[in-house]
């Protein structure tokens, strides 16, 4: 699954960010709100809204504190982090995992967990154990089905076995090569306290009766208990407060544990509440006013230029996300696939995306980023296909569908007026602003179109999912890689229309279908995927079929990424989506970042560090709480402060520190770079330490046996057994492993010295010798922006593919 191959941006998107770029002007110093013997604090302005409806620290109820992704990463940490550029995890509260596949196709997965960590909600501690992670998942799964068809709900009480206070075992009856990531980077929510007597009522029910019973668990209004180096200290509608844990707590290790964990977190920099509230239409005032020290998203051009010169530096990150319209497909006209073609054509998506800035144009109705295209295989990329801009012939296909032109507005062939009502969510800005633009584009066509916004809080919680709308402002895509990532977008891309278009919503999960290039031929998938219908295209001519959504969701989450299986997968959903057009693609976003200068200096990461760990770093930060997961890693300080990140790469110990070694292998940054180094001293006037690498090639021959387990399921009106018999079987693997050693290779220097260097390299190592040094690099100004343009994908995004499932 490693993903090997760079992102890109296209030419026009380059140009279009530089133009920005060149508009920034040089930022300006400006006091933080506090006193300067007080440490900054981050305060975070968002232009959204708080709803705080229903039991809001219940994971299983919709929309809570506990199961929305941009805030389970606050205060609920996850098993794992994963890195989709290298995959490389980051193990959190899991310290390491274990897979069986078995030959009946099944898999066990066992999750070990750290000791030592802890439950905390300001006054008391609970110690986390498997209970805690036994508890989420049992009730996702029996309650809810969350994870089916991998895990069944009737055999959950088989299913997940808790061997000891510190191991998990999950055995899927399916197994799915994605579906395990999942589990590895949930957030886990759940103290067993608090949930025991819902598993204990669980276990004496069938699977029907739970699914009944699921509704009474959503209502359950349950204390707040957090586990991550921050607990919530204080919430309303229109701020919370988070703040860091204590060293210790009546002599319970809280945030002594985490600092281990995270042994290069900067948060001693800082105030140790981190605050965000809620602005509304204040956004930018409250940014202009000091209000607030750090912003993400949501502004233009002309508004990002006013920050700076209130003494914000900003930074630009594509956020690999595409939006535009869908039309509900049950509803007419928009159930004829023919119109839906038509629309994609008469958009001029240059003047939609200048309508706000900071945005470019996306013509691709499948869900992909568009920057991201050249990063599929060619096989595959054959099947991203854009939408064109034609308005002459979208009027011709409209008039051989029976529509007319009266007076330079289209009818429809009934001769009623032909007329839409766009639903928004209210408070997105940018959004609004290019949709306005859309809508004057459709009149101007002679379409009698409208918006009307709606509350984003029940615009996203019950409008979308439920799929009450005509016509409605959606994802095309959100946070999709690259080609092996894909799967963390199409796990369950259903999400952006609700139950208009999904798996597994009878009646929402069998549409037409065709190729590119017009035809029809059927796809199964292999028996060796061990589906429960292999059936995904079946074909009534040589030109039409149909696609069930239900099976080529259970077969895409059955491949390997990478593997053909995969590639199929992909072939037929980008060739569905290009055929159907269920989205009819707008622009794609590019989000500015915006922090007040003295609080941190972002620009060293761009500047010095290679292109992919920037991504990485910086991905969380379209999350509200981005500069929290910045501090855990280190990559951030107070101005003029070298962050411990930038300290650890300058003298070396990143490397050869075995503990930060980890840390090196998850960001990016397996193998030391003396020019890495050079950039990170000359930024910040340090003395660096190069370091020599040694790597050395062993082959490593290991036997593991494997249990074969097979399950037969016998049902009568009064009874069901179950018997299962296990066969033994003994496979050998040959393992080769690479083992890099680090060394530090001179003394210390500072950098003003000079240099040569020798390499020396055979096949079984490579010796880098390094006697002086010499730095060529100007010094940069922390007083000067640095517009650096990063594509960002966000991780937690794979956290929220459960809750969605369950909508």
């Amino acid at each position: 699954m490693s993903n090997g191959n760079t992102l890109k941006l296209n030419m026009s998107v380059k140009v279009l960010v530089l133009t920005v770029i060149v508009i920034l002007v040089v930022m300006i110093n400006v006091a933080l709100p506090q006193a300067t013997s007080q440490k900054p604090q981050i305060i975070w302005a968002d232009y959204g809204s708080l709803v705080l409806t229903g039991p809001i620290y219940n994971p299983f109820y919709p929309n809570t504190l506990a199961s929305d992704s941009v805030t389970s990463i606050m205060t609920y940490a996850p098993l794992a982090l994963y890195n989709p550029y290298n995959n490389q995890f980051y193990p959190v509260l899991a310290r390491n995992w274990t897979i069986q596949v078995l030959p009946n196709g099944s898999g066990i997965f066992t999750i070990y967990l750290r000791p030592g960590f802890y439950w905390f909600n300001g006054s008391a501690v609970i110690p986390f154990t498997a209970w805690d992670v036994y508890a989420y998942f049992y009730i996702e799964d029996k309650a809810f089905a969350a994870y089916a068809p991998f895990l069944q709900p009737q055999y959950a009480d088989e299913s997940f076995n808790v061997l000891n206070n510190y191991t998990l075992q999950i055995t899927f009856q399916t197994w799915s090569p994605i579906e395990w990531i999942i589990f590895i980077t949930s957030s886990i929510p759940t103290p067993w306290p608090v949930w025991k007597p819902v598993v204990e009522v669980l276990h004496k029910m069938n699977s029907t009766q739970a699914m009944i019973y699921s509704t009474n668990i959503t209502r359950l209004n349950t204390p707040y208990w957090g586990i991550f180096p921050y607990y919530l200290t204080y919430i309303s509608t229109s701020s919370l407060e988070i703040t860091l844990e204590p060293m210790y707590y009546n002599g319970v290790p809280l945030l002594a544990n985490w600092l281990k964990l995270f042994p290069l977190a900067s948060w001693d920099y800082y105030n140790p509440t981190f605050e965000e509230f809620f602005t509304g239409s204040q956004y930018i005032a409250s940014l202009v006013a000091h209000k607030a020290t750090w912003a993400g998203g949501s502004a233009s051009v002309k508004q990002v230029a006013l920050l700076n010169s209130s003494g914000f530096s900003a930074y630009f990150a594509p956020d690999l996300s595409g939006w535009g319209i869908t039309f509900n497909p049950h509803v007419y006209p928009f159930n004829n696939v023919e119109l839906r073609q038509a629309l994609c054509m008469i958009f001029n998506r240059s003047e939609v995306a200048a309508a706000w800035g900071l945005n470019y144009p996306n013509y691709y109705p499948q869900p992909i980023a568009p920057e991201t295209v050249d990063v599929y295989p060619s096989s595959v990329r054959q099947f991203l296909v854009p939408c064109t801009y034609d308005p002459n012939k979208a009027a011709q296909i409209l008039r051989s569908l029976g529509f007319s032109n009266v007076s330079g507005y289209w009818h429809l062939p009934n001769g009623s007026a032909f007329s839409i009502e766009v639903l928004a969510p209210s408070g997105w800005i940018d959004w609004d602003t290019m949709a306005s633009e859309a809508i004057t584009q459709m009149q101007a066509f002679g379409i009698d179109a409208k918006m009307i916004a709606q509350d984003a809080g029940a615009y996203w919680g019950t409008t979308i999912p439920n799929g009450q709308y005509v016509a409605a402002l959606t994802w095309t895509t959100a946070f999709t890689p690259s080609y092996y990532a894909a799967w963390e977008a199409l796990s369950w891309p259903w999400w952006a229309f609700g139950n208009v278009i999904s798996a597994d919503v009878p009646g929402s999960d069998v549409w037409p279908f065709q190729w590119p290039n017009g035809t029809c031929t059927p796809v199964m998938a292999p028996s060796s995927m061990h589906l429960p219908n292999s059936t995904i295209v079946w074909c009534v001519n040589s030109t039409l079929g149909y696609i069930n959504l239900t099976n080529w969701q259970n077969a895409f989450n059955a491949a390997a990424p990478g593997s053909g299986n995969y590639n199929l997968a992909l072939d037929v959903i980008f060739s569905w989506y290009h055929y159907f057009v269920p989205i009819v693609p707008l622009a794609a976003k590019i989000d500015p970042f915006t922090y007040l200068t003295p609080i941190a200096d972002m620009d060293w990461v761009y500047d010095c560090l290679p292109y992919e760990v920037p991504l990485l770093l910086v991905s969380a930060n379209w999350y509200t709480y981005g500069a929290v997961i910045l501090q855990m890693f280190g990559a951030i300080a107070p101005r003029s402060i070298a962050p411990p990140l930038a300290e650890v790469i300058a003298n070396g110990s990143l490397w050869t520190n075995p503990s930060l070694k980890v840390v090196a292998n998850f960001l990016g940054l397996p193998t030391p770079d003396v020019k890495v180094q050079e950039c990170v001293a000359s930024y910040f006037h340090i003395p660096y330490t190069p370091v020599a690498t040694t790597t050395t090639t062993t082959t490593t021959t290991t036997s593991t046996t494997i249990t074969s387990t097979t399950t037969t399921t016998t049902t009568t009106t009064t009874s069901t057994t179950t018997t299962t018999t296990a066969t033994p079987v003994t496979t050998t693997s040959t393992t080769t492993a690479t083992t890099t050693t680090t060394t530090t290779a001179v003394s210390t220097v500072t950098s003003t010295a000079t240099v040569t260097s020798t390499v020396t390299s055979t096949v079984a190592s490579t010796t880098t010798a390094i006697s002086t040094i010499t730095v060529t690099k100007t010094v940069i100004s922390t007083a000067l922006i640095a517009g650096i343009v990063v594509i960002v994908i966000v991780i937690a995004a794979v956290a929220a593919l459960i809750a969605l499932r369950r909508r």
